[in-house]
């Protein structure tokens, strides 16, 4: 009877779960059940992603964790190392084990406690000096080689405002942040940006403080009649959003990067998009006091950048300058870092530049060339 209920897909869905759960049980490996369950997929040709089969495997343990299906035969270091794989990179402590295990008996901690020495020993946990016993982190070990190509190197084929494209390359997997004190025009330089790129490249605009009135009424002063102008997708969005980073070639605009509070911790939530890239850059908008030239949070905000512009209001001759504060891939051998350009913001949606790009002392920098 097993062999025919293989044969009907939908059947052999429910006999892969309950595979799952035995190997579980007997301490099997993620990695072997994963196997295990790829070779069944491929050989009765089911349409299933290595992804699927991953939230499969975890799914499973899910189960076991939460009705305690682990108790009856346990298989402690074995329930530790899926719990680690489970619950990916970060931080883990003791606590968490004895609660996610649900371990009460004392000598269920021992072998708890037995197997995590075991981890360190074997470089896959190290201590966390926090001030605190008991604190774990899994430590990455994944390495991708870096390759040297001798083809067409593909700068990524993004079209910048103002001019920049003339200036400076972007290379895939880059950052460009968008310092800009409060009504220096940042939305404004985002939303044409996405503009401009929507009709050769898919862009995510993810906005945290636009209503949907605000957003139509500034897409309307842009030119757009309806919907169907708009090719670029906008999202409701003011955090985590490494989580909507995926790696393929698009742009990903984040308009803009809140934070509150310990300003120098900003570079992690950049380092976690920066993470998930592949194919794609991020243009990630940051608040900036008025007068300067860096974004809260200062040097932490540049880590990671490829592009650093800054936007500030410039009372003097009623306009927004624009200033590259720093670019890695300058299209001139002296590079185009403080170059600056004034523009006026008219109607909160188009950019009238008042001149071309100066250097920090006024000068045109193309007129040497």
């Amino acid at each position: 009877m097993l062999f025919d209920d293989f044969k009907k897909p939908e059947s052999r869905l429910l006999i892969y779960h309950e595979l799952i759960m035995y190997l579980l049980k007997g301490g099997c490996p993620h990695k072997n059940i994963r196997s295990i369950i790829t070779i069944l997929h491929d050989f009765y040709n089911d349409d299933y992603t290595d992804e699927q089969i991953e939230n499969e495997v975890l799914a499973g343990h899910e189960i076991l964790l939460e009705t305690g299906g682990y108790k009856n035969t346990r298989n402690i270091q074995q329930e530790v190392e899926n719990l680690i794989e489970f619950r990916g990179n970060g931080i883990i402590s003791l606590s968490d084990f004895y609660l996610d295990l649900k371990l009460d008996r004392k000598e269920e901690k021992i072998s708890c406690r037995m197997a995590i020495n075991r981890l360190v020993s074997r470089k896959v946990l190290e201590k966390v000096d926090s001030g605190r016993t008991g604190i774990y982190r899994k430590i990455n070990g994944d390495l991708q080689e870096t390759q040297f190509i001798t083809g067409n190197r593909g700068h990524f084929p993004i079209k910048l405002p103002l001019d920049l494209n003339s200036l400076c390359y972007l290379h895939p997997k880059s950052i460009v942040i968008v310092a800009g004190s409060k009504s220096s025009g940042k939305t404004a330089l985002l939303l044409k940006l996405a503009s401009d790129n929507q009709n050769s490249i898919p862009v995510d605009y993810f906005n945290s403080d636009m209503g949907d009135e605000e957003y139509t009424d500034r897409m309307v002063k842009m030119g757009f009649t309806c919907p169907e102008d708009i090719k670029f997708k906008t999202y409701n969005r003011s955090r985590d959003f490494q989580d909507l980073i995926t790696p393929e070639k698009k742009i990903f605009i984040i308009d803009f990067l809140e934070i509150h509070e310990n300003f120098f911790e900003i570079g992690k939530p950049i380092k976690a998009i920066w993470d998930k890239l592949k194919d794609g850059i991020a243009v990630i908008a940051i608040q900036m006091r008025t007068g300067a030239m860096m974004a809260r949070g200062g040097d932490f905000t540049k880590e990671k950048s490829r592009l650093y512009l800054s936007m500030d209001y410039n009372n003097a001759r009623a306009c927004t300058r624009v200033t590259i504060v720093d670019a890695k891939a300058p299209k001139f051998k002296d590079g185009v870092k403080d170059w600056y350009r004034d523009v006026k913001i008219i109607n909160g949606s188009r950019f009238s530049p008042m001149d071309n790009w100066r250097r920090n002392d006024g000068s045109d920098p193309k007129a040497s060339l």
